[in-house]
């Protein structure tokens, strides 16, 4: 074969394959069937079991329904002999499926309040969903957006609620979705049985911006717990900015409806405040990349967030709520 042929011809599929390579890359386990934690884990038994249940029905059903359809099949133009009922068949048929619902019925029933309520919780976490992020609030008081964490190997209690639409709280690999409903509060659990990071994503429709409410939730040990909900810088990092309140501002930054900082860009020299104004009536925040600028609550109409920059630089952030929206902004600190 002419090599330049094959390779005209090859052009197509390698395309494929590079467009394939990033979706690849940047893949991540979610399958509820890889369970994680007691509680998906719980799910995915009663799962299995009606799962095996329906295939061995399907097998024989449908091995009766070929079989008829070969061993009965007209061969000739007389009529076959009728059969009027069979009162001893008819009562197997009826028994039978009757036997496999109530042990399906009684199967998911006993295991239902486990799956919702679970063991005594070490912890209970307040989880908000908010068009397009979500908020959670740990036992101390600390607040954190897109990301859970928890300390591996414990029970945690989710009080799940909504500020704006209905959402659904879900990590497949550690437990079932939890509805949040606006002025409702629903409660579920997760544990993680090891440390990791396990996925999740909002699984109700939520509006323009449903596809990126996603979630993570990091599994860590209990000292590195303690240490993020007192928020301890890594080794090696000093704070660059402090939050203060009613400080004179020697800039400002609007938080608008149209899901932008206002201005984008902003200046200050070392101990200078920077104000931050919520003017549209959307919840936003804002979120330092650099983790040694400390971040805001989530912020109502008229709500306002202030910092005083310590130390010189390019601090870039963003607004995690309206993350896929590209809401972001810098603030360029120069020495005082």
């Amino acid at each position: 074969m002419n090599p330049r042929r094959l390779l005209l011809g090859m052009l197509p599929a390698l395309g494929v394959v590079a467009g394939l390579a990033p979706v690849s890359a940047a893949a991540v386990n979610v399958s509820p069937l890889d369970c994680a934690g007691p509680n998906a884990c719980d799910i995915v038994s009663v799962y299995t079991t009606i799962f095996w249940i329906a295939m061995v029905v399907l097998v024989v059903v449908g091995g009766l329904i070929v079989f008829a359809a070969l061993r009965f099949r007209r061969r000739d133009d007389r009529e076959p002999s009728q059969i009027h009922g069979n009162t001893r068949l008819e009562l197997v048929w009826t028994a039978v499926p009757l036997l496999i619902v109530s042990f399906l019925f009684l199967r998911t029933t006993l295991r239902m309040d486990y799956v919702r309520n679970g063991p005594p919780p070490q912890q209970t976490i307040q989880v908000t969903g908010i068009q397009w992020a979500w908020s959670f609030k740990y036992p101390n008081g600390k607040t954190s957006f897109a990301t859970l964490t928890i300390p591996a190997g414990q029970v945690v209690r989710l009080q799940v609620t909504s500020k704006d639409v209905l959402h659904s709280f879900w990590v497949p690999r550690l437990g079932g979705q939890i509805y949040a409903k606006p002025g409702y509060q629903n409660s579920g659990w997760i544990e993680a049985s090891q440390p990791g990071t396990y996925y999740g994503q909002c699984n109700e429709l939520c509006g323009l911006s449903h596809w990126a409410m996603t979630l993570q939730v990091d599994a860590v040990s209990q000292t590195q717990y303690q240490a993020f909900l007192s928020g301890a810088l890594p080794p090696g990092t000093t704070a660059a900015g402090e939050k203060v309140s009613g400080a004179a501002a020697a800039a400002k930054v609007n938080e608008t409806d149209e899901l932008k900082f206002q201005p984008t860009t902003a200046s200050a020299k070392v101990g200078d405040v920077v104000e931050w104004i919520n003017t549209g009536t959307a919840v936003h925040n804002v979120i330092f990349d650099n983790r040694a600028v400390p971040g805001s609550e989530s912020m109502n109409e008229g709500d306002t967030f202030e910092i005083k920059f310590t130390k010189p630089g390019t601090y870039s952030y963003l607004c995690k709520f309206h993350e896929a929206n590209n809401m972001r902004g810098t603030i360029t600190v120069t020495g005082g």
